[in-house]
């Protein structure tokens, strides 16, 4: 064509001439007809070159020229009827399909037999043709595209993804077109597979997938094999579960527990960003954890939350498992919640309801209100009038106690509900001109019962109304829109209002606020607690100069509900339990203080406190005279380590200089204000500190850890930063995949070795951001505690020296990560081919499948749904040729049953998955289910640190159980000194031992090939003898040093009942990675 230039082969895009769209369509697409009419006579002269033609011409939409594709079908399917295909066969097939003519006749068909000397340049002839139909089919799909791309409202929000993921799934097919192949002799396969079979064995290590640098899963799987889609389920990794009646905000304001909230399956939520800054988040995953153990952690502030004894905790070293914290420890809890509200009440309903939960008496049969102060008597009273229907009666003013008010039915009220009621009656029966006795009759009553309803002396029940609008076939609404108003023995319009609510007939000791109060707008939120101070509320400044605001209820909930919205303003209160006298007995009391200078200033200039302003202008004005300071809202002392890494060679004399302190400052002694730490991060410009001390939240100080026995739990799972607030706590929510794709992409081997074949590995983690997998590819590979890497304290040189070197290795490791928290099938499989391309990946892991969405299918159910997910990454296997390893979660099956050990059925949602993967890997550590029982460790020594790789189901391959040694301080799996049992039938017996002369490794002996890989098995390096019977009972000691050549080894027991060994043998959580 007429790309080809003197500049080149192409040219440069900057090069090429200007021409529109419109010019490129008029244009004549590629074509060749000397060529078509060249291949179409060499076949009719020789049909027996017809075999070298038809991979290079797929079939007749090959030709451009119609009467050519015709004549082409026709010799093809002349071969195909074994006919001889001379000329007279092919005249007459096309004459018996009627397109003899088309095809220019009898003499056009001796036209092409006699255009071409000899049929030994039909392959040549055949090559253009294919080429040429390849260009137009890269045509008409470049125009489909453009059709697409101008038509993506057609297919709804996810338009233009699936257009993308359209126009590279077809411009992909073209560049992929192969040709045919030819049958082949038994003897040209085997050479083939031998040859494969040799290189593997040479470049692999004898395996002839990608290595995972396990020897036991390595044999079993042979490496992963290309084209295969491979499940990794687990239960979840630490168990990170809350209690059932956890407590969480939501972005409209209103408040859910956790249970709910995974029921609904829906909801936007509070997380903490790594910039310490509170943010919205949608969960990606609502999971119910079952029964678990459960704990009640309380801090300084009185806040409290129960959870799971491995859930983390956020502390100034990082997410800490509750288990790994003690009484004294600093949490981070929100020191704020930037909360906004819509949804409006009438501000007489928020006063009424106010002074009604603080001063309100609803036990009986109407609301009593009591309280001394008369300007807030007057405003309940202004309330109450507003409300409409009511009215106030001072019922009590003996002296000594304070005055109390009934709120009934105003009598005015309900003779002019009646009255309005009688008169819309009289005008439905004039308008429908019927007689007071036929509609008596119709509704059921008696005609003076109808007489007194029109002189508004009485008023229909419900039924009897319902009846009359139908008779009069009129609405409710236009007949009597407050006929309850207008009966004397219903309840009060206010009455029925706080019934609804929740409210009447509820105590002291019961009342709560309800939920209208928590979607308020600030401003009406700030009005309720205003007037619940004016009730319950107090401020104080002391002779000290000290200032206090505070309120206090005999009622928990009602004081931690209060907290909350305290914490909406930004306004730290604590929360404090009180014994105090009451008449002859001590009663318990539940008392919010409130005493940091800048929570009381936003109090008062936000909320304030009706009836009570003079004590809060003493309060204002003794802040005032006083040099604020804290002694709470602290910074934890373990910050000093970070500032000194972040000083680098300033002196702390200069350091303090710069900020303007003393020159003592307390280094690694005293904690630090937020002040002070946001003038040492300015002096050292240190954005980390900066935002630590700008932070959202404060560090709060466990004060007890409590048992509470077995507990419903649940958990949520939060794309990206992986935490969630709940009871005003921070708190949080894959390390056999980092393994995999370090130990691939190294050569199938681990830290310490010299690096084997490498194998690309495309990573795509929809759960941890790129920073956290370099953290623990980091912590995996140099064994540093990934705690320590998180921290922040000063790393010890010998640790920092283990550092670099895994830096260094790791810096050659090909693995590419995509941590797009929306990854859908479509932008996966688009992005996958992208890394094929460009990178050459060898094996695409991903974290983790059901995190995966299919909008589309999503429309239709969840099953549907994973079902697409499946099959998406199935064919992006078949598709790509490489091995794609998707984690996956287990769902409680496993829970309840003995051993916990899972089976292939615990697979979430895993109908579609269970069928659509080739390898199924079920992940099992038991000592995950007794993490906190010392008994069970005593009992089981061989089971402490280990893991199990259960290969529940492999499609051209065995199936059984692959050990491993397990590393939490590191999340790293090893190998172990054992192999694992299989066998073709039920895995009872165990696998023949192997041996070969040499070794195919690169190591000197078996030893230290084990020693390298954290164990292996015995057999790996050859000499090994055949196995002995284990006659022992003694547990299997998972620290044995590899043998030596010629050693014999003992059969290891497998660990669980034989019956789970061929399907495997699990909550619908995070799988357990970590």
């Amino acid at each position: 064509m007429a790309d080809e230039g003197k500049g080149g082969r192409w040219k440069s895009r900057e090069n090429r001439p200007a021409i529109s769209a419109q010019e490129l369509f008029d244009r004549q697409p590629p074509y060749a007809l000397e060529a078509e009419m060249c291949l179409l006579g060499s076949l009719i002269l020789e049909p027996k070159i017809i075999p070298d033609a038809l991979p290079l011409v797929r079939s007749a939409k090959d030709f451009y020229d119609d009467k050519h594709g015709h004549i082409y079908q026709a010799i093809i399917d002349l071969y195909d009827q074994r006919n001889t295909g001379d000329l007279v066969q092919l005249i007459d097939m096309l004459r018996d399909r009627k397109v003899l003519d088309l095809c220019g006749g009898v003499d056009y068909l001796e036209t092409l037999a006699n255009s071409v000397p000899a049929a030994t340049n039909a392959p040549h002839f055949a090559r253009i043709v294919g080429e040429k139909a390849k260009l137009r089919r890269l045509i008409d799909t470049a125009g489909q595209i453009i059709y697409d791309a101008y038509h993506t409202g057609e297919l709804g929000p996810e338009g233009a993804r699936e257009v993308l993921d359209k126009a590279e799934m077809a411009v992909f097919e073209i560049a992929q077109e192969t040709a045919a192949t030819d049958p082949q002799s038994l003897a040209e396969l085997l050479e083939l597979e031998m040859r494969r079979i040799e290189t593997a064995d040479f470049e692999g290590g004898g395996y002839s997938g990608v290595a995972t640098g396990y020897y036991d899963l390595d044999e079993m799987l042979r490496g992963f094999q290309p084209g295969e889609f491979i499940i990794i389920a687990a239960r979840p990794s630490m168990g990170k579960c809350l209690t059932a009646d956890s407590e969480i905000v939501c972005r409209d304001g209103s408040v859910t527990t956790i249970e709910e909230l995974c029921q609904r399956q829906s909801g936007e939520i509070p997380t903490l960003h790594d910039n310490m800054k509170l943010a919205w988040a949608t969960p990606s995953a609502f999971i119910n954890d079952g029964l678990k153990p459960a704990f009640e952690v309380t801090t300084r502030l009185g806040r409290r939350i129960r959870t799971t004894i491995t859930h983390p905790f956020l502390t100034i070293d990082g997410w800490t498992p509750l288990g790994n914290l003690q009484v004294g420890a600093k949490i981070a809890v929100p020191r704020v919640l930037h909360v906004q509200g819509t949804r409006e009440l009438p501000e007489h309903r928020i006063k009424l309801l106010a002074y009604l939960i603080g001063d309100g008496g609803l036990t009986g049969t109407t609301p009593r209100f009591t309280n001394s102060n008369p300007r807030i008597a007057a405003d309940f009273a202004a309330a109450v009038e507003a409300f409409g229907g009511m009215t106030t009666t001072l019922s009590s003013t003996r002296e000594g106690e304070a005055p109390s008010w009934r709120i009934s039915r105003d009598d005015g009220a309900t003779l002019a509900a009646r009255e309005a009621f009688a008169s819309a009656l009289r005008h439905e029966l004039a308008r429908a001109n019927l007689t007071q006795q036929s509609v008596a009759q119709a509704v059921g009553v008696s005609k003076a019962t109808l007489t007194h309803w029109t002189q508004a002396q009485t008023v229909p029940d419900e039924a009897a109304f319902a009846k009359l609008c139908m008779v009069l076939n009129v609405q409710p609404a236009a007949l009597a829109p407050d006929l309850l108003s207008a009966r004397h023995n219903a309840p009060s319009p206010l009455t029925s209002w706080l019934s609804e609510l929740g409210l009447m007939g509820k105590g002291s000791h019961d009342k709560c606020v309800p939920a209208c109060i928590f979607t308020l707008p600030r401003e009406q939120l700030a009005l309720f607690l205003n007037r619940l101070f004016a009730t319950d509320g107090w401020a104080t400044a002391l002779a000290s100069g000290q200032s206090q605001l505070g309120y206090a209820s005999v009622n928990e909930r009602l004081a931690r509900q209060v907290q909350h919205l305290l914490l909406r303003f930004g306004i730290i209160a604590s929360l404090k339990q009180r014994w105090i006298k009451y008449r002859d007995a001590r009663r318990c009391s539940w008392q919010l203080d409130i005493t940091d200078a800048t929570s009381i200033r936003t109090f008062i200039e936000e909320i304030g406190i009706f009836g009570k302003e003079p004590a809060l202008q003493r309060v204002s004005l003794a802040l005032a005279q006083r040099r604020p300071q804290t002694n709470r809202d602290l910074v934890p002392v373990e910050i000093w380590p970070r500032i000194e890494q972040a000083k680098g060679e300033m002196s702390w004399s200069q350091l303090a200089r710069t900020i303007g302190a003393s020159t003592n400052l307390h280094v690694g002694s005293r904690a630090l204000s937020r002040t002070r730490l946001a003038k040492i991060a300015d002096a050292l410009h240190d954005q980390s500190l900066s935002q630590l001390a700008s932070s959202d939240i404060y560090w709060d100080e466990i004060v007890s850890i409590e048992p509470l026995g077995m507990r419903q739990v649940y958990d949520l799972t939060i794309p990206a930063t992986h935490n969630f607030v709940a009871n005003d706590v921070c708190v949080h929510n894959t390390a056999l995949a980092m393994n995999l794709a370090e130990q691939m992409a190294m050569g199938g081997l681990i830290a310490g070795q010299q690096s084997g074949k490498q194998s690309p590995v495309g990573f795509f983690s929809l759960e941890m951001s790129k920073g956290a997998i370099v953290q623990r590819l980091l912590s995996a590979r140099s064994g540093v505690s990934g705690q320590a890497l998180r921290g922040g304290h000063k790393i010890p040189d010998r640790d920092l020296r283990e550092l670099i070197i895994a830096a260094e290795d790791l810096k050659h490791a090909p693995i590419y990560i995509d941590d797009s928290p929306d990854l859908t099938v479509l932008n996966l499989r688009a992005r996958a081919r992208r890394m094929a391309a460009q990178y050459g990946i060898k094996c695409i892991m991903i974290d983790y499948l059901q995190l995966m969405s299919a909008p589309g299918a999503a429309r239709e159910s969840r099953q549907v749904e994973v079902s697409t997910i499946s099959r998406g990454v199935k064919s992006l296997a078949r598709e790509l040729n490489v091995p794609v390893v998707c984690l996956s979660q287990l769902n409680r099956g496993s829970e309840n049953r003995e051993g916990n050990r899972p089976r292939m059925s615990d697979l979430r949602e895993s109908g579609s998955i269970e069928q659509d993967a080739d390898v199924v890997i079920l992940l099992h550590r038991e000592e995950y289910y007794h993490v906190q029982n010392e008994d069970w460790k005593m009992e089981n020594p061989d089971k402490v640190g280990i893991a199990e790789l259960i290969i529940a189901k492999q499609r051209n391959g065995p199936t059984g159980v692959v050990k491993l040694a397990w590393d939490n301080k590191t999340t790293r799996f090893k190998s172990l000194d054992q192999h694992s049992q299989a066998s073709g039938a039920g895995y009872d017996m165990p696998a023949a031992p192997k041996s070969s002369p040499k070794s195919n490794s690169g190591y000197s002996s078996p030893s230290q090939a084990a020693a390298d890989f954290g164990g292996g098995p015995s057999w790996i390096q050859g000499g090994a003898q055949p196995f002995e019977a284990n006659t022992s009972d003694a547990p299997f000691d998972v620290n044995i040093k590899p043998q030596t050549p010629g050693s014999s080894f003992a059969n290891r027991p497998k660990t669980g009942p034989p019956t789970y060994h061929r399907d495997g043998g699990g909550s619908d959580q995070r799988p357990e990675m970590e």
